[in-house]
């Protein structure tokens, strides 16, 4: 690591270590929450594609994640994080730049788009499970120095409410692109990329006890798949992010609602940055509201009825509402989608067990992004055919039926805060532990 090694040497380079993870998370979906904005707009508002090819364009930018995700979270394991992050984080940052100079020197067309695409799904591919599973040694880290320890589901909590605010701030700016051209804001995505990158020089060590492991990464990706899937709350938690990343991320996220949006009500960039800006605001104030009232002790039943208000927001796109109720629904939704976020990442990183936590966090993260490219494309198709807001339904039912299925055959309602990963089965009482839990590392 030439580049990065001089930076995480120099002990000037020093900041609360959770402070430096918040500053990370802030310049990555800062950059994210423009690419929300940005990438489906130059697709359906500048280009006017089809459905077919928006879809096919936003499964590009989550397929290779896919394909990486599981030997990336074998990689985090073995390596240093920081120095994961930063090079990944820099790599896209260049990614984003090199797009913005060709839409300001005239080159835009379809496969730039998709090549940009696919280079922001390798990094993402590896920056996800190196910078979700840093988290928990820098709970530890930081309860050892003299700024004092945090709680982890507040700490997850509080990294989720940083992550939707740089994400409103992204797409708040993603407005002006009818004004700006999305070329120049193209460009402010890839400074926050790197910005956040170089932050990983300011955090302490985050390697682990198997950077001398000497197993087959095949070996250690079959062990973290294993660990997910014979677990009863890791496996339903797994299953739920693959229906969401297949009908609503994929589906409803990334092809419906741009199409809505163009289709039903003649939009353009102010529409679709205005509407996703008012769902992360919703997402914010749930984390907050979180942060401000404390621990959820039952965090399983309180994620299922959140992800039952995006059951009946996707069902609501069905009707032709008018265009200020939508910035109502999507708000809705965000107070949902935010529950649902900080607890189901708090219940996995308290779940996993602590040796393989990146390899968990990367097959749990695969559900979602390996279910997106799927998702996108056969919306894309389905919209093509029936129209968007007839297509609207297919999410509703199908992630309905997903959650009443899981919370009858698995015990996800009986999960309680901090209890460890073996569970009693289905339908029993569970006995609370004789001594307290190790936090996880």
């Amino acid at each position: 690591m030439p580049v990065f090694r001089p930076l995480a040497g120099n002990r000037k380079l020093r900041m609360p270590p959770f402070g430096a993870y918040l500053v990370l998370v802030a310049g990555w979906f800062f950059g994210f929450g423009l690419q929300t904005t940005l990438f489906p707009g130059v697709i359906t508002f500048t280009l006017q594609e089809s459905p077919e090819r928006l879809g096919l364009a936003q499964a590009a930018l989550t397929a290779p994640m896919m394909l990486l995700l599981p030997f990336a979270g074998v990689l985090a394991e073995r390596k240093d994080r920081r120095g994961i992050v930063f090079y990944f984080y820099i790599f896209a940052g260049l990614s984003a730049g090199a797009l913005g100079l060709m839409l300001l020197t005239g080159h835009l067309t379809y496969w730039v788009m998709v090549g940009f695409a696919l280079l922001i799904g390798v990094a993402g591919g590896f920056v996800m499970p190196a910078r979700d599973s840093a988290i928990n040694p820098v709970v530890r880290i930081s309860a050892r120095t003299r700024h004092g320890g945090i709680e982890l589901q507040r700490a997850v909590v509080m990294a989720s409410a940083v992550q939707f605010g740089a994400q409103i701030a992204g797409m708040a700016v993603g407005y002006f692109a009818a004004y700006t051209g999305p070329g120049a804001l193209f460009l402010m995505q890839a400074a926050g990329l790197c910005i956040g990158g170089i932050s990983a020089a300011f955090l302490p060590r985050l390697g682990s006890k198997r950077d001398t492991s000497t197993a087959h990464p095949m070996a250690d990706l079959a062990d973290g798949v294993k660990a997910v899937f014979t677990s009863p709350v890791l496996m339903p938690m797994t299953l739920i992010m693959i229906a969401l990343g297949i009908l609503v991320v994929g589906g409803s996220f990334l092809v419906l609602i741009p199409l809505i949006i163009r289709e039903s009500y003649g939009g353009g960039f102010p529409e679709i940055a205005s509407l996703m800006v008012a769902f992360w605001v919703g997402a914010l104030v749930a984390n907050v509201a979180l942060v401000k009232f404390g621990q959820i002790e039952r965090p399983g039943r309180a994620l299922i009825l959140a992800q039952a208000v995006t059951v009946m927001a996707t069902g609501a796109f069905y009707f032709h509402l008018p265009f200020w109720s939508l910035y109502l629904l999507v708000f809705g939704w965000g107070l949902g989608a935010g529950v649902a976020i900080s607890l189901s990442r708090s219940v996995v990183q308290e779940q996993a067990p602590p040796d393989k936590l990146a390899r968990v966090m990367s097959v749990y993260q695969l559900g979602l992004f390996g279910g997106m490219p799927a998702g996108a494309v056969l919306m894309g198709v389905v919209v093509g055919q029936l129209g968007p807001n007839v297509s609207a339904l297919i999410p509703m039912f199908g992630l309905g039926a997903v959650l009443l299925v899981i919370c009858l055959t698995t015990p996800i309602l009986a999960v309680r805060r901090g209890q460890p990963h073996a569970l009693p089965a289905a339908g029993t009482t569970p006995t609370p532990p004789a001594t307290p839990p190790a936090t996880p590392e």
